[in-house]
């Protein structure tokens, strides 16, 4: 009986042992930290992957700034028929077997977002190693370009710098987030449309070469352009950091069929209540040549009612705003109560102006509800035979839309008070 014990336990034992057998050191491993995708030349794909240097990132064998950039992170491509074959192909240049399991960014060329991406996300979609919190981005360059050209200088751990870029949008709203799993989840979905962040390489190198007609300034009836009127690859920027975020792409179905700007991403977040805070330039409402700079918050939720007139959907959303003051050029003071309507009055038609455009281009232009509104008709049908029965992504080109924002400023900043300047001429108002 002892030995028959003496067995068992054994045997009891070894298929416990048995759970290492196909263990892998975390030093046999190649950690991508970034996946690109561009159209082939000779084949269906170039695969650009970004791999992480352990060593470098745990400060051993890099520095900080861009030298150490360069040296935590290492750049290959390969032309390929399908994905895996080109990680396969990968696997047998690299010392180490890739793993894609802390990968935080997939990035597709502009060129092949506009020919279709459904098939790429469904292969990436059945592997374990993919994360649903990875972010996609479409570059307006090639990926393999944008790639290679995102050298962190404040920041050397790739993956970090990913997660700080991507969240920036919380205090400037020029850029939104979109996660792989959301993406697919909207790629699928029959009340809404899909966006991506936009992304470029910066090819000023000089001042001097600033154009304001890279902006979208013209199109909003501007003299000149504000801060978002640009989308990536255009800003007015010079410096280390050649790569940027700026705007959004937007798609119907799996292509991308345009973009909005970094200023139209503001009102995309006000409409969608992701919304934050960010800076806001309008002009001065009582003098001409001046700016007034207000610093723009969420105060409540938006409240978004969708009807069907004439089987055509009427879109009606309210948006209620805080407001501190950043900047007034012109002198006047707008803390008093005399004049604080005002301001408050000419914020609110502007945006209401700007966030109406925005909406008729989603609808006019684009063709695709980025915003859901879909969702506030498809809760009130009682089936799903009768949902499909709207046909809502087909009717959204046809919609008209009201919009009303209540905006209220709150503070005047550490001025209570703005008093002109005088000269010997006297009092001067600009």
């Amino acid at each position: 009986m002892r030995k028959v014990f003496a067995l068992i336990l054994s045997a009891a034992l070894m298929v416990n042992l048995t759970g290492c057998f196909d263990s892998r050191e975390i030093d046999d491993l190649a950690y991508v930290s970034i996946l690109g995708l561009d159209k082939g030349k000779n084949n269906y794909l170039q695969l650009t992957v970004q791999i992480m240097i352990p060593t470098s990132i745990g400060g051993s064998g890099g520095t900080s700034g861009e030298g150490g950039a360069t040296e935590s992170t290492y750049v290959t491509t390969v032309e390929t028929p399908t994905i895996y074959s080109g990680l396969n192909m990968i696997n047998n240049l690299v010392s180490k077997q890739i793993e894609l399991s802390h990968a935080g960014m997939l990035v597709f060329s502009k060129e092949l977002a506009q020919e279709g991406i459904q098939k790429y996300i469904n292969a990436l979609s059945r592997s374990r190693q993919i994360r649903g919190n990875m972010y996609v981005v479409v570059s307006n360059d090639s990926a393999r370009e944008f790639i290679e050209n995102l050298k962190p200088v404040l920041e050397i751990n790739p993956i970090k710098l990913i997660a700080l870029k991507m969240d920036e949008y919380r205090y400037t709203g020029f850029s939104a987030p979109t996660t792989f799993i959301n993406f697919y989840i909207q790629n699928k979905s029959t009340c809404m449309q899909s966006t991506a962040t936009l992304v470029a390489v910066n090819r000023y190198n000089s001042v001097d070469e600033f154009k304001a007609e890279n902006s979208t300034y013209k199109e909003k009836e501007r003299d000149k352009p504000f801060e978002g009127d640009y989308i990536a690859g255009s800003t007015p920027q010079v410096g280390k950091t050649k790569t940027e975020d700026m705007g959004l792409a937007v798609f119907d179905g799996d292509r991308m069929v345009g973009v909005i700007d970094g200023q139209e991403v503001n009102y995309y977040l006000m409409l969608t209540d992701k919304f934050n805070k960010s800076s806001l330039t309008l002009p001065d409402p009582l003098t001409d040549e001046s700016l007034v700079v207000l610093e723009i918050s969420r105060s409540r939720a938006p409240i978004r009612t969708v009807t069907m007139k004439d089987d055509k959907p009427f879109i009606k959303v309210h948006l209620r705003l805080e407001a501190d003051i950043l900047s007034i050029q012109s002198g006047i003071n707008y803390e008093s109560l005399d004049y604080i309507e005002d301001l408050q009055n000419h914020t609110e038609k502007f945006l209401e102006k700007e966030i109406t455009r925005l909406l008729g281009k989603t609808a006019k232009e684009l063709k695709s509800d980025i915003c859901g509104f879909g969702k506030e008709i498809k809760k009130k049908c009682l089936t799903w035979d009768e949902w499909q029965k709207v046909e809502w992504l087909k009717k959204y080109k046809d919609s008209s839309f009201e919009v009303n924002v209540d905006l209220k400023i709150r503070r005047p900043g550490l001025m209570v008070k703005t008093t002109p300047a005088y000269s010997s001429e006297g009092e001067v108002i600009r």
